[in-house]
């Protein structure tokens, strides 16, 4: 199986590094500046499971990329409209798509131009960023991949083999026919640990030790669920108090990618998590109090540099 890799950050670098580790074929499809930073230091992967360092095949454009038969999707959610001339051009050349994005908004996107039959759902569970000099440092036991696909039309052959691929590589990861499920259990468990690590500048310790703030999270949780079941998604009734109990038994010391982003003066996904759910809030009519404190809370330092 040929792989791409769209993008090569904490997510991306993280997983594909373990799978050209493992000896499969894989592409780094990148920026002109993380090209350049590859191509000087190679790929180097500090992890919870044991450091390595790989010279990775970067490419800066698709026309280098032949015969691709699967594209992991691992960009932030502000740079998928710029990358859409390219996710096309692979998906002619005959790449089924694997988004390991957060939030929902561009699965819709996807689906809308490539058709279910062409794009799988995915999510990861993976603690990872990036230090000062491009390398992925990646902190503990989670490097959790969930997939599967949207559409009867996809070959059994083809997702098994990706999972064979991936539990070679020694990546956890489990294939599943209720993946839209699993993606908003994520979702909703992102959405409320980033929206109040951030909010709070804090991990999520002092946010689960607080009875007031605590309360709140539970609201807020409680608000993007109730978005879920207006969207008819299959999730248990439970679902609520299952996120916060994980919640609760995170480390105490844990914050989001979100609240590293902000410190570090960047950009933040701001409007594809905290915003798509407004809108979606607003379409079905439910009042999401919680939620709109978050996102406005957020809203001047969306677009980092604050």
């Amino acid at each position: 199986m040929n792989i791409v890799v769209f993008g090569a950050g904490a997510v991306g670098g993280y997983f594909g590094g373990k799978l050209a580790l493992k000896g499969y074929p894989v592409n780094f499809l990148v920026r002109e500046k993380r090209y350049e930073q590859l191509k000087a230091r190679g790929l180097k992967v500090e992890s919870f499971y044991g450091d390595f360092t790989i010279e990775p095949r970067v490419v800066l454009h698709t026309e280098e990329i032949e015969s691709p038969d699967l594209v992991i999707v691992a960009l932030k959610n502000y740079h998928v409209d710029q990358a859409m001339p390219q996710l096309e051009e692979l998906v002619n050349k005959g790449a089924k798509l694997l988004p390991l994005l957060n939030g929902m908004e561009h699965l819709d996107l996807f689906v809308s131009k490539f058709g279910k039959e062409n794009v799988l759902g995915g999510i990861c569970y993976v603690a990872s960023t990036l230090n000062e000099h491009g390398d992925v440092v990646q902190t503990s036991q989670m490097q959790d991949i969930y997939f599967g696909p949207l559409s009867n039309a996809v070959d059994q052959t083809f997702l098994a083999e990706i999972k064979a691929i991936m539990k070679e590589s020694s990546i956890h990861v489990t294939l599943t026919d209720s993946i839209i499920a699993e993606m908003w259990k994520k979702y909703i468990f992102l959405t409320s640990l980033s929206g109040i690590t951030t909010a709070t500048r804090q991990p999520i310790g002092i946010a689960i030790q607080d009875e007031v703030t605590y309360s709140f999270l539970y609201d807020l949780l409680t608000e993007i669920y109730e978005v879920a079941k207006a969207k008819d998604v299959p999730l248990a009734v439970n679902t609520v108090d299952t996120i916060a109990s994980k919640l609760q038994n995170l480390p105490t010391d844990m914050t989001s990618s979100m609240h590293r982003d902000l410190q570090k003066g960047l950009r933040m996904e701001l409007d594809s998590l905290h915003g798509y759910l407004l809108k979606e809030a607003q379409k079905h009519q439910l009042n999401t109090p919680c939620l709109r404190a978050i996102y406005a809370l957020l809203h001047p330092y969306k677009n980092g540099n604050i």
